[in-house]
């Protein structure tokens, strides 16, 4: 296996961790389905190089969530390269698969039909519950690359601690050069984090300032290194309870037909409730795909790194 050089893992891990990466976006902004985009030459999705770095981490139980319409296609062209010893299972997120009090309301058909995306990243997660019943799980998106020091540093967190994790970056590290993104800032107190806030369209502008609207709807500049969530986390099989109630709910409160229920709100919500989450920072730099534009850069990347390790 030429990839990274990659190996197995050194350590001995739990044997009820699971790798899970949120494929079901729609890629609005990215205009197609770019978890499924080829980066550059190397034949491989961006979501390929994130599990391959948990492989070499020690994972060997993997869970693609994804929506029914590509699971055709993940079959076909995504799970045929990945090693033989590494379980991966592919789970579709669909809009009608809801807690079961929630699907007993008489408004619900309505809500679904009426659908235009998925219900978020919460939500994805939930979806995997089944496969993930008992397991403690590193969670990261599928459009985001986030190194592979980010997966060792989870990794190790599961060895010796049952508390929840994350990986943050620093805010000036997680722009697009072709437009505003999303992002959780958090607050963190020695190491621990205190709140995630969903801020949204955070770009540079001309002066080398960062300004992102925040929760309440506010234009707000954001310091260069302050800490945000690129959704790589650490939960414990107790995270599943928690998405339930906090889908029931966003959904109770008959959301709009674009509303979503972001993981980063449920995180928040458990924090205000006692959870403990520690908070690591990566040296590393982030890469994701939010525009077409931003590929091309990411090509040279991998493949100087695919060069550097034949």
């Amino acid at each position: 296996m030429s990839e990274f050089a990659l190996h197995s893992a050194e350590n001995v891990l739990p044997k009820n961790l699971s790798l899970v990466v949120l494929a079901g976006g729609m890629g609005s902004r990215f205009g197609g389905n770019k978890q499924l985009a080829l980066v550059g030459n190397t034949g491989r999705t961006l979501l390929h190089f994130s599990v391959m770095d948990g492989y070499r981490a020690g994972i060997r139980h993997a869970v693609l969530v994804v929506r029914e319409s590509l699971l055709e296609l993940f079959a076909s062209d995504v799970l045929p390269h990945f090693p033989a010893d590494l379980l991966v299972e592919l789970v579709c997120q669909q809009m009608s698969d809801l807690p079961e009090p929630a699907q007993a309301s008489g408004h619900m058909s309505e809500l679904v039909a009426n659908r235009q995306k998925p219900w978020g990243t919460a939500h994805a997660l939930w979806s995997a519950r089944k496969e993930l019943a008992g397991r403690s799980v590193i969670v990261l998106n599928a459009d985001d690359y986030y190194g592979d020091q980010a997966m060792q540093l989870l990794v190790q967190h599961f060895q010796s601690s049952a508390d929840w994790a994350m990986v943050a970056f620093p805010v000036v590290a997680t722009l697009s050069e072709f437009g505003g993104v999303n992002r959780g800032v958090c607050l963190v107190e020695n190491s621990m984090l205190k709140q995630v806030t969903e801020w949204t369209e955070i770009s540079r502008d001309d002066k080398e300032q960062i300004f992102g609207i925040d929760g309440e709807g506010k234009l707000q500049p954001l310091a260069l290194d302050t800490p945000v969530s690129m959704n790589i986390w650490g939960f414990s099989e107790q995270m599943m309870s928690r998405l339930q109630a906090a889908l029931l709910e966003f959904l109770q409160g008959k959301p709009s037909a674009k509303a979503e229920c972001y993981l980063p709100a449920v995180v928040d919500q458990a924090l205000l409730s006692g959870q403990r989450l520690q908070v690591y920072l990566s040296s590393q730099l982030w890469h994701g795909v939010t525009y077409p534009d931003d590929l091309p850069k990411l090509a040279v990347y991998f493949q100087q790194k695919i060069d550097t390790c034949e």
